[in-house]
């Protein structure tokens, strides 16, 4: 158990969004909270099952739907040329905002009115930080893949058994990211 409080994953962060600015340093207190935040909606959520790759977008399909955009990113190597900069501008729109809308316009900023709610969409999000992982300069995916993990786990209830499944899953592969760099950079962190 943690002496620390792990608040990020705690209420509706949907609506109350985390800003993680000025987040307290808590050193190595932090992964056994972390931990015990992922352990918790575990227990809570069905047996994992991976998050089934979307049907590929019309080939050629110029569109700012972001169900759409996931799909290509998702169906592309994650090295293809220029689909690693589509990637970063979708994460960094998450990085704002802590929302995915179902549209953006061509710079790339939120159809406010297509809304941020269809949770499919964070979860094939958190499948593209994964996709990632294995890239140069991946990190910037594994914080936006922490945060999208709070932010579900947060709503969790709200999920349907398959997307509750797919969480289960996305849980076990954030926490072996972290391990696997953890272990590169020689830190133990507790089971």
């Amino acid at each position: 158990m943690s002496d620390i409080d792990y608040a990020y994953s705690q209420g509706d962060r949907l609506e109350e969004r985390n800003t993680y600015f000025y987040s307290q340093y808590h050193g190595a207190a932090f992964f056994p909270a972390w931990r015990a935040s992922r352990q918790a909606a575990l227990e809570e959520l069905p047996s994992a099952r991976v998050v089934p790759l979307p049907v590929a977008p019309k080939h050629g399909a110029k569109t700012q739907d972001t169900a759409e955009l996931l799909a290509e990113l998702l169906h592309a190597a994650a090295d293809a040329p220029g689909k690693r900069r589509l990637a970063e501008r979708l994460l960094q729109r998450f990085e704002v905002s802590k929302r995915l809308h179902r549209r953006y316009d061509s710079d790339f900023k939120a159809v406010a009115d297509s809304g941020y709610d269809d949770l499919n969409l964070y979860l094939q999000f958190a499948a593209l930080c994964l996709h990632q992982a294995k890239q140069p300069g991946a990190l910037p995916f594994l914080n936006g893949l922490l945060k999208v993990i709070d932010s579900l786990i947060s709503i969790h209830p709200r999920l349907t058994p398959a997307q509750g499944a797919q969480l289960a899953w996305l849980i076990a592969a954030e926490q072996d990211w972290v391990t696997r760099i953890a272990t590169q950079a020689n830190v133990k962190i507790a089971p």
